[in-house]
């Protein structure tokens, strides 16, 4: 097992504009603080929290693989939530939750990719 505090050695090892996204998205997601009023916020936060530790917890197991993606599942069920939200959201709550929208669904793509990587990489070494 690795120690999860190494993840972030081992980003900042990465080329520019990985480490510089993951900034972006902890920046964004710690955001919520701002709108603390809001019970979505706090779930955004919550969320946020959870999805840390579990990519901690993947990272621990794996290091720094493709596999880490799994870490944002909790994003897929809060993505609609905060999509359907944005509507009845006003003034900067609203430009942060589209602004949080906008971010995880990137994210999100960038993880199914990796995933996807992953699954597929380790099925071929098992079929070999």
């Amino acid at each position: 097992m690795r120690n999860p505090l190494g993840f972030f050695r081992e980003l900042l090892q990465q080329p520019t504009w990985i480490p510089i996204w993951v900034g972006l998205l902890m920046m964004i997601n710690m955001g919520s603080l701002a709108f603390w009023d809001e019970p979505l916020a706090r779930w955004i936060l919550g969320v946020f929290m959870a999805s840390s530790m579990l990519m901690m917890g993947l990272y621990a197991r794996f290091g720094l693989e493709k596999i880490l993606g799994l870490g944002h599942v909790l994003w897929i069920l809060l993505l609609p939530v905060v999509l359907l939200a944005i509507p009845g959201a006003d003034g900067g709550f609203r430009t942060f939750l589209v602004v949080w929208a906008v971010a995880t669904t990137i994210s999100l793509v960038f993880d199914v990719v990796d995933v996807w990587k992953h699954f597929s990489r380790a099925g071929r070494s098992t079929q070999g």
